[in-house]
């Protein structure tokens, strides 16, 4: 499997177990939730995007205290509403890991959209840590296909 494949199936997961999102709705949810993947801190974001669609975003190694806009005021501020952090991406390295974001198809059948790395988007790895990722086993997904058709 991909290996930012990987941390969107941990990540979707995740949220299946906490009862955040449920892959038999197709109402548009949103949110975020701080958790551990894989041993590491983390942040998990959904949104509904329509037609039955989530866009699942995770930031894999995230240290809020690191980030520089975290405790910015206004619309300055980090409040986990977008697939990348606020920051500029020169600052990535200072508090996160990876980035990664793909969509998960409930409507038709319950998989994250498409193959290996094809449509995942907002994919952003600090040095070093591609070779972590690739270390990790490959999840099992929970009551969906970790690949399936990308629905445009």
């Amino acid at each position: 499997m991909d290996s930012h494949r990987k941390l969107l199936v941990l990540a979707t997961n995740e949220l299946l177990k906490r009862n955040l999102i449920s892959l038999d709705s197709e109402e548009d949810a949103r949110g975020h939730v701080m958790a551990t993947i894989a041993g590491e801190n983390a942040v998990i974001m959904w949104r509904g995007i329509g037609w039955g669609e989530l866009e699942i975003s995770v930031w894999w190694k995230y240290d809020h205290a690191h980030h520089p806009q975290a405790n910015l005021e206004g619309n300055a501020r980090e409040e986990f509403k977008t697939s990348s952090p606020l920051a500029k991406r020169q600052h990535y390295p200072k508090f996160v890991g990876v980035t990664v974001s793909g969509w998960i198809e409930r409507k038709t059948t319950k998989h994250l959209q498409g193959k290996k790395h094809d449509s995942l988007f907002a994919v952003y790895t600090r040095r070093g840590e591609k070779e972590t990722l690739d270390a990790l086993p490959d999840p099992i997904p929970d009551g969906f296909k970790a690949e399936g058709k990308f629905f445009m």
